[in-house]
């Protein structure tokens, strides 16, 4: 199952803005005009045209909301729920999104679900009601809704069964109209068959549309397409270029997979700085992989000055994240005092923990240690 689902599409009332001076947005606002009282909340929102301004914004929302507007309602809703211009209060937020959308505004629909959906202080989970709202927001052509039920049937959430045909139905329609998430996780379905016919070269394309737009984790996977030649010819170049955009964008596992590239000299001239320094951009993001393998460069000093404390800290970081390498390597440093306080009682826990998951290097430091 995709990781990526823990995490939904959300949308607040934010509409593109029209081809208005900030004078004209100003002026219909004074006037008390309800729609230039929300484009004026926006761009303070968003600094678009103006300096940033939350609790400006808010003073805007608030006049068009008392209006009945429900973009402007949705938006003050979005402020309540985030803090921006007020106290955070979500049972706050969801009153206003409920009053835009008893009016019929999708985004204030989805928000809702949204709402539903995660839950939020004194504000308990109700999938079924999620699901309700989302529905009526994806029937209006909502894209974010249109994600959100699309994943409510992949997760098996307020629906009736668990149906990867019905979720694929959805975010085909949310990938239509170029959500970003709804191609990457409708590309996975491809991938591996769930709710249609497996197809690589679909999803081959899929990921790309995603990627083309700056997707962070379909560009990763573009790059792996092309560096194994799946959906599409073998093109190392291009599989490089997509890597690199991933993770400068600061994508874990792109930063990993090119400190590897860098680490191995497999894929790129080898060179232990580079590799030391995307390790150390995703091992702060908690990646245990690169947590481990930063430890070692330190351990052995390649690429950084040897630094056995550095090596000891950053493998007990994934040890501690259940990562067998790191728990033998940390073991290791405990039985003989690298980098940290000498404990041969510890540092026997540690190897015996990583034997116990099947490590066999750990089971043979095993015989060395007793």
């Amino acid at each position: 199952m995709m990781w990526l689902l823990a995490v939904l599409m959300y949308c607040t009332g934010l509409q593109a803005q029209p081809k208005m001076t900030m004078a004209q947005i100003q002026e219909k606002a004074v006037k008390g005009d309800p729609e230039g009282q929300t484009l004026l909340g926006e761009c303070l929102l968003s600094g678009n045209g103006t300096k940033r301004d939350y609790t400006e914004a808010v003073r805007w929302f608030t006049k068009a909301a008392k209006q009945n507007y429900p973009q402007a309602q949705t938006d003050l809703g979005y402020c309540h729920e985030a803090g921006l211009g007020v106290e955070k209060n979500f049972k706050e937020a969801v009153e206003w999104y409920k009053k835009a959308a008893n009016q019929g505004y999708a985004p204030a629909m989805n928000s809702l679900g949204h709402c539903y959906d995660a839950g939020g202080e004194g504000f308990d989970k109700n999938y079924a009601e999620a699901v309700k709202w989302y529905r009526k927001a994806a029937e209006k052509g909502n894209a974010a809704a249109q994600f959100n039920l699309g994943s409510c049937y992949y997760l098996y959430k307020g629906v009736d069964k668990l149906d990867y045909a019905e979720a694929v139905k959805w975010w085909t329609k949310a990938a239509d109209q170029g959500n970003t998430t709804a191609l990457y996780h409708l590309a996975h379905c491809y991938k591996v068959g769930e709710g249609v016919e497996a197809n690589a070269e679909r999803a081959f394309a899929l990921y790309k549309q995603a990627a083309d737009r700056r997707h962070v984790m379909s560009q990763y996977e573009v790059s792996n397409c092309y560096h194994r030649g799946t959906g599409v010819a073998i093109d190392e170049e291009a599989s490089l270029n997509y890597l690199r955009s991933a993770a400068e964008a600061g994508y874990a596992p792109a930063q990993l997979e090119l400190g590897k590239c860098y680490d191995m000299g497999k894929r790129l001239e080898q060179d232990y700085e580079e590799a030391a320094k995307w390790y150390l951009k995703a091992a702060k993001q908690e990646n245990a992989d690169a947590q481990y393998n930063l430890g070692n460069l330190y351990f052995y000093g390649m690429g950084v000055t040897k630094d056995y404390e550095e090596a000891a800290k950053w493998m007990e970081m994934a040890a501690q994240q259940e990562h067998v390498g790191a728990m033998c390597g940390i073991g290791i440093c405990y039985y003989y005092g690298y980098g940290v306080k000498r404990d041969r009682a510890v540092g026997r826990q540690w190897v015996n923990r990583a034997a116990a998951m099947g490590s066999e290097y750990a089971q043979e430091v095993l015989k060395q240690i007793k």
